[in-house]
This record gives structure tokens, C-alpha cells and sequence, in this order.
């Protein structure tokens, strides 16, 4: 698996990227904590950018083992897991196939379940036999922001998008509407974050406060001005109230 890394001391940080995405997704913010002296890690998901020619299953459940053995093959044990949306999912399922190896979650964009899981299962479907080109890939990177960013860097998230595993996308799309972690978040019991934007259409903020209630030790918080990728549409105040949560200070 493909996976950019960060040199530094301590517990790394690895973040997981969303749906079409892939490590670039995170790459200010593994920055700022490598100004820390914090490790940090940004894997590109099977069938997704760097790692979009590798096998399946292209799962929810796979993937948070692949991640896991990414790690065992570095001979890292423990970590502290972010993950935005679709990586979101995938951290929680982490979560729970793996806790021994989490120290802290870090959980952004995302949500433990599809409120419509027959309409994402439709648009999978539809991203299946759609052809797989410039225009299929700008309107989904296009749903990913509230405050777009400048045009300089939506071609590249494009360019990110479009190098995904058509089937990949289309698989992991239909694992993503099908998974379902919420009655399951008691068992999380590592210190816990969750991050919503306010204008966040795929995973609004009562989804993240629904899964608080569930989380036993779980901070949460809205920005004001996102859509479904705040890290990036409001850094400053992102990076304000994850840093210190990352690093162990909150």
C-alpha cells in the first residue's frame, strides 16, 4: 500500500483519506504536527491513487485490516488514527477489529451509518456503469466542499479522483453505504474527537452528535464555515482544535 510518511518521535499519526481521495487529503495537517516533531503517516487506500492497482476486497472491514498490516509491516504498534469521511468509517471499523492498537481517534466528516442506504447504493450503482472521465470525477470531488478551494488545487483533487479503480470506487461506494458501526461505538473507549462542518451534506453535524452520545469519551465540534472537508476549508480553526487532541494535550 502506497503510504506517505513523515519523520518524527512519539506515537505516529496515521490518516486514513475519503471516497475518491487519497494521503494528499491530509497532508497540512501531517505537516503541522511534523513541525511538532510528530511522525505521521497518510496511506492511500487499495484501488484508490497511489495504491489504485492493488487487489481487494475493497471493503470498509478489509481496508481497516489492510491498514493494519501496513502497520505490522513497519513494526508500528500503536497509533493515533484520523480518518475523514469514507477513512472515517474506516478508523471506526479500526476501532473495533484492532483496538489494541489505537491511542487516540481522531473522527472528521463522517458518520456510523447511511441515512439512506438504498440511495447510496443507487449512486454506486450508477458510479459502476457511468464512464469513468473527467466530468463523472468533478461532480463527486465537487460535493466535497462547502468553500472550494482555489482551481489549482481542485485539479489536482481531480486528477486524485480520476486515478482511482472505477470497480474499486464502485465497491468501496457500496460497502460504505452498507456499513454500520453506531451500536457498536460504546465499545470505543480510546479518547475520542469528532469533527463536523456545518454545511457538511453527506455527514451533517447531528450525525456526528448522535455518535458523541455513543462514544464514552468523545469531544465534538462544528465549524461554522465547512462543508464535508474542514481540515481543508477552515485550517486554521481545524488544525486549532485537532493539533492538540492529536498530540495529547486536550
Amino acid at each position: 500500500m502506497h503510504c506517505a510518511e513523515w519523520p518524527g518521535d512519539g506515537c505516529p499519526v496515521v490518516c486514513v483519506h475519503g471516497f475518491c481521495q487519497s494521503g494528499a487529503y491530509w497532508e497540512p495537517t501531517l505537516d503541522r504536527l511534523a513541525g511538532t516533531g510528530i511522525a505521521g503517516l497518510a496511506p492511500d487506500l487499495p484501488g484508490f491513487a497511489g495504491s489504485a492497482g492493488l487487489a481487494g476486497p475493497y471493503t470498509m472491514e478489509a481496508y481497516a485490516d489492510a491498514l493494519a498490516d501496513m502497520l505490522e509491516e513497519r513494526g508500528i504498534f500503536r497509533v493515533v488514527l484520523v480518518g475523514g469521511s469514507m477513512g472515517g468509517v474506516v478508523a471506526q471499523h479500526f476501532a473495533l477489529r484492532h483496538p489494541e492498537r489505537l491511542v487516540r481517534l481522531l473522527l472528521v466528516a463522517t458518520g456510523a451509518f447511511t441515512a439512506d442506504p438504498e440511495a447510496a447504493l443507487a449512486k454506486a450503482e450508477s458510479l459502476g456503469t457511468a464512464e469513468w472521465n473527467g466530468a463523472t470525477v468533478a461532480s463527486v470531488v465537487a460535493g466535497f466542499f462547502y468553500r472550494p478551494p482555489p482551481d489549482v488545487e481542485m485539479d489536482r483533487f481531480r486528477r486524485i479522483a480520476s486515478s482511482a479503480s472505477q470497480p474499486a470506487a464502485t465497491t468501496a461506494a457500496r460497502s460504505n453505504a452498507r456499513s454500520r458501526t453506531f451500536e457498536r461505538l460504546g465499545e470505543i473507549t480510546v479518547p475520542t474527537m469528532i469533527v463536523q462542518g456545518r454545511y457538511d451534506r453527506a455527514r451533517t453535524p447531528e450525525h456526528g452528535a448522535a455518535m458523541q452520545g455513543r462514544i464514552p469519551d468523545c469531544l465534538f465540534a462544528v465549524l461554522e464555515h465547512s462543508g464535508h472537508t474542514p481540515q481543508l476549508e477552515e485550517p486554521d480553526e481545524f488544525h486549532r482544535l485537532a493539533l492538540p487532541f492529536l498530540i495529547g494535550r486536550a
